[in-house]
């Protein structure tokens, strides 16, 4: 996994993701306010081929409340293949929450732009 900071200092990883029918490296911004595991964009999801797993209540930052589709998602981390809930965006960018990362310390140094993502043991 490759971390970086893009031309609009927004820290990203470069993950590999995969479905039924393909698999893609992916940049997703790296999203601390984001406490759900990955979220694409629809047209990353299409390609890709994932598959619906369930259908949960959810709560916005500013109070709105909605029902999102979660897929499935495979999630190349350190070399192992872990399959992880996923929701679709509208938006043009992928996010990584925190929970992809639970068992991972994450440093931001944005003065610096480097990125510091280190497994726990």
């Amino acid at each position: 996994m490759e971390t970086f900071f893009d031309a609009k200092n927004h820290p990203k990883i470069r993950l590999v993701v995969g479905g039924a029918r393909q698999t893609n490296l992916l940049e997703a911004i790296l999203d601390t306010g984001f406490d759900g595991y990955l979220s694409l964009p629809i047209s990353i999801a299409v390609t890709l081929g994932i598959e619906l797993i369930t259908i949960i209540p959810v709560e916005y930052a500013d109070g709105r409340r909605s029902q999102e589709l979660v897929f499935s998602v495979i999630v190349n981390l350190d070399g192992k293949e872990e399959t992880v809930p996923t929701t679709l965006t509208a938006g043009a960018e992928a996010l990584v929450g925190t929970s992809l990362f639970a068992g991972y310390v994450l440093k931001l140094n944005f003065p610096k732009q480097v990125i510091h993502l280190e497994k726990i043991l």
